[in-house]
């Protein structure tokens, strides 16, 4: 890894900077709603929402198209009443991926549409007292596991004139291959970009 990370900067170093232009860099937060993974439930409960925050890399100078490179990380936790007993949960999803996406280029507000492929870290903790049964309740909460997932999306880049600074807002449709059922979800993403010269 750290090779890679090395062969990395000095490539970055030696290319000509008209190469760079049309890379942005930025953080993206937002939410993911109507999560629904088959392997997970928490009885009465639902935990079909999360927050997200990560970062991207935007390159606009291909033809036709432009590739996103994201991390993201969303989350939940959250605290459960089971017959006066106190059931804390949380759920954890890293994950990393690309999007190639259609920009329709016009001079301030830049419609895109487009599609990508990610990699999914999913992992729950919970800590619960002796006395409940999670079998009882109808809890059932999976291992960690690391899975590939695939999404749609369609989106806006505003870019402020006379400013490197662009807005982006993103609505994404996702799936996550998992066991049994894809998961399934949307997610809507707010994005604050750097443009480099």
């Amino acid at each position: 890894m750290r090779k890679l990370l090395i062969l990395l900067v000095i490539t970055l170093m030696a290319t000509p900077a008209f190469a760079i232009t049309g890379l942005s860099i930025g953080v993206r937060g937002g939410w993911v709603n109507n999560y629904d993974q088959a392997g997970l439930s928490l009885g009465d409960y639902k935990a079909d929402q999360m927050n997200l925050f990560g970062a991207q890399i935007r390159l606009s100078s291909l033809p036709m198209v432009n590739l996103i490179l994201f991390g993201d990380y969303a989350w939940k936790k959250n605290e459960y009443d089971f017959g006066g007993q106190n059931f804390e949960f949380k759920m954890q999803d890293f994950s990393f991926g690309a999007s190639l996406v259609y920009p329709i280029k016009l001079k301030v507000v830049s419609p895109y549409f487009g599609g990508g492929i990610s990699s999914h870290n999913l992992s729950y903790d919970y800590v619960k007292p002796l006395s409940l049964s999670l079998d009882d309740e109808g809890i059932n909460i999976p291992g960690s596991m690391t899975r590939l997932g695939y999404h749609l999306s369609g989106g806006v880049n505003v870019t402020l004139p006379a400013f490197p600074i662009g807005i982006s807002a993103e609505y994404r449709w996702n799936w996550i291959d998992t066991p049994g059922e894809v998961t399934d979800y949307t997610s809507l993403i707010l994005g604050l970009n750097y443009n480099l010269p």
